[in-house]
């Protein structure tokens, strides 16, 4: 910068002090701090009446209890698949044993 440039220092004190006097700071509306303060209780109310199916979604949908809730799922699929399996077979084994020993035509 050479000496014959203005210089446009913003940390020149009487520069800040006469700029903060000529900013104009518009007035506030009658009633507007109650405005403010009903809108954040009317926010606040309304997250609060969530419903519980909301809730509960909103809790599995964070990715971990996500995938634990998947998991959750898929053990008690499988485990109620075996059980079912199971007594679909025990229930063919006794219909096969039946059979072998005493053939439908004469259990009639």
């Amino acid at each position: 910068m050479s000496q014959t440039e203005p210089s446009h220092d913003t940390e020149d004190p009487n520069l800040r002090a006469l700029l903060r006097q000529n900013r104009p700071a518009p007035a506030l509306p009658p009633g507007f701090e109650n405005a403010v303060w009903r809108r954040i209780e009317s926010a606040e109310a309304k997250t609060s009446e969530m419903n519980w199916v909301e809730a509960v979604a909103a809790w599995l949908l964070r990715p971990r209890l996500a995938v634990a809730a998947a998991m959750l799922l898929v053990i008690a699929g499988a485990s109620l698949g075996v059980a079912e399996g199971s007594r679909s077979a025990d229930e063919l084994a006794k219909e096969r044993y039946l059979n072998s020993v005493s053939p439908p035509e004469l259990r009639r």
